[in-house]
């Protein structure tokens, strides 16, 4: 008898292990022996504080709570106790949790089973969260704000996958100060009369504060500084202030509102550096300007071993972080204001890439119309041009063009000419790169990425993209190893990046490898399911298998599986033969399709 799912407001607690895939790749028994000690860690003390453990697929934990408070004092009893264990074994084979709280609507079956919006921001909490640690969504840290003595940073407004509106989330910080868990404040007018900053996204980093009171640990301070604003500056698309006239506010007290009109910048960058015995921590955060609200904030935490090594480190953490926050407060700038004080070609451009974002065949010949506009009020803007580019190179990808070779060639001349226009941007670069990897010239795309990657080590993208290039190449363990400098140095880079593990095992032979990193991904990307339906007809699943090759097959009706492998620019034989054969294994099987001009 079917029985209506009942809706309810809970505490949902979303959990996973950080590094999964490489703990599984390294001893997969071991990996297997500590996840299940974990888990009765994890249920142990739900039952303690009256939860219920809902679901424990692959290296996750999703559990519910009628109470905010026993769901904080359950995650937070289990983070003490799986790093007390953590303490016994050596740092390579610890296993760390992410824990995200979240305070909202779900829909329960009478299996118990949950669903709804409140789920998938929890899951989406728990993937900010620090390994080791907890965040909170807004509704959650409201409800908990002010009981106990436990100490919240706000990282202020985070833009999550298939969620519509931001979401405010707060994380666990023993050595908070209250300043950092305060709520963003609502944002004033600007003020009348204030100077227009620049149409690019203009920055000043201001001189990180030492909080040791060491004069000695000063330059320590100062060199970060130094270095993010030398870093920032690699980005062509921002305005980043000198570094003399930044540190003209060294020892100042100041107001956000005042520094943007005195320097014209739309944001600002300020932070602290605390080194305490073998361990550094620099807080760093985000500021609009004008409104004096907190955009972004992170902190990094590190040993002490190289001081010039850490400084880099966390310099790279810092700049590759916030370009990404930067990115998006740009975007929904974009969307939300006409700015009489944006350059025209500039904003075209923004909008155009909120388009093409959205992944469709209609939006990405609309964003390609605005790049073309763009183009015609500036025909010297090289972002217009590679983002023409993109537009072209992603049609042929996706089956979007009737004509795939037109396409080719029309993405690899705006792409060239970008290229061009401004040959030290590291981004032109990459969309060049791109186009070469769609054209099957896997050393041409290799150098491009390569080239990317001296122009700025900062951008997290540039070693997933040569890491993807790499494993066609045959050189998969290369390809693993760039991926993980590029989660060290931003950790948010979500599930493309992290599929490319997959492919990477699966071109390297080993399938349970790839199947464990399919388990940790959240959302992927359908294209992705081709991989996924490979790695599981290898490991003899037909059912995943099949599962994976009726997702891909539902998106792409119209799916040719010998064009396809014609396409994929495998360098070896042996490794294109050992795709297609699994993919035929897993139910693919070949199609007519209809096209339309893009």
């Amino acid at each position: 008898m079917f029985t209506e799912p009942r809706r309810r407001l809970a505490a949902i607690v979303s959990a996973d292990v950080a590094g999964y895939s490489r703990l599984m790749g390294e001893d997969e028994a071991d990996t297997v022996a500590m996840l299940e000690a974990s888990r009765e860690v994890f249920r142990a003390a739900t039952a303690e504080h009256g939860g219920r453990i809902v679901d424990t697929a692959g290296d996750s934990v999703l559990a519910v709570f009628d109470s905010v408070l026993e769901a904080l004092d359950a995650s937070v009893s289990i983070q003490a106790e799986l790093a007390r264990r953590n303490a016994e074994r050596p740092e390579g084979r610890r296993m760390r949790f992410r824990i995200g709280i979240n305070l909202g609507d779900i829909l329960q079956q009478s299996d118990g089973s949950i669903y709804g919006e409140g789920v998938n921001i929890a899951a989406r909490l728990e993937a900010l969260a620090e390994p080791g640690s907890v965040t909170l969504s807004g509704p959650a840290y409201d409800f908990v704000v002010g009981r106990g003595d436990t100490r919240w940073r706000f990282l202020g407004e985070q833009e999550v996958k298939n969620i519509a509106r931001p979401v405010r989330v707060y994380a666990l910080d023993d050595e908070a100060t209250d300043d950092d868990a305060a709520p963003p404040a609502p944002e004033p007018k600007p003020a009348a009369g204030a100077a227009s900053p620049p149409a690019r996204p203009s920055i000043v980093v201001l001189p990180f504060t030492n909080m040791t009171g060491q004069a000695e640990d000063e330059y320590f301070a100062d060199g970060i500084t130094e270095d993010v604003i030398t870093e920032l500056s690699r980005f062509k698309d921002l305005v980043v202030t000198s570094r003399n006239t930044s540190f003209s506010f060294k020892g100042r007290a100041h107001k956000a509102q005042d520094i943007g009109e005195e320097l014209n910048v739309r944001y600002i960058l300020e932070g602290s550096v605390r080194k305490a015995g073998d361990r550094v921590r620099v807080n760093a955060q985000l500021i609009e300007a004008a409104s004096g609200h907190h955009l972004w904030a992170e902190r990094f935490d590190r040993r002490l071993e190289d001081v010039f090594a850490v400084q880099d480190e966390l310099t790279r953490r810092i700049v590759s972080t916030l370009v990404g926050r930067l990115e998006v407060s740009e975007r929904k700038r974009a969307r939300s204001e006409q700015s009489a004080h944006s350059a025209a070609a500039y904003d075209l451009v923004l909008r155009g890439r909120e388009l093409w974002l959205k992944f469709n065949r209609e939006d990405n010949l609309a964003a390609r119309g605005l790049y073309l506009q763009a183009i015609q009020v500036d025909p010297e803007y090289p972002r217009a041009y590679a983002g023409i580019a993109w537009t072209y190179a992603v049609a042929y990808n996706e089956y979007w063009t009737c004509e795939p070779q037109g396409s080719l060639d029309k993405a690899l001349d705006y792409a060239q000419r970008a290229v061009h226009m401004d040959p030290s941007a590291h981004t032109y670069r990459l969309c060049l790169g791109m186009v070469h990897f769609f054209r099957k010239d896997l050393d041409k795309a290799i150098e491009c990425f390569e080239t990317a990657l001296e122009l700025n080590m900062n951008d997290a993208d540039c070693y997933a993209f040569l890491a993807q290039a790499l494993t066609l190449a045959g050189e998969p363990e290369r390809a693993m190893e760039l991926l993980e400098r590029a989660f060290e140095i931003n950790p948010f880079l979500g599930d493309w990046p992290r599929s490319l593990y997959a492919a990477a095992n699966f071109v390297a032979r080993r399938y349970a490898a790839a199947a464990a990193v399919i388990k940790e991904l959240h959302t992927p990307q359908v294209s992705a399911c081709r991989w996924f339906a490979a790695i599981h007809a290898a490991l003899g699943d037909a059912v995943e298998a099949g599962r994976y090759a009726r997702r891909y097959l539902d998106h792409y009706p119209d799916f040719d599986l010998d064009d396809h492998i014609a396409r994929m620019p495998f360098r070896h034989p042996e490794d294109r033969d050992h795709y297609a054969h699994w993919l035929r294994e897993a139910g693919f099987e070949r199609a007519e399709r209809s096209c339309e001009p893009a």
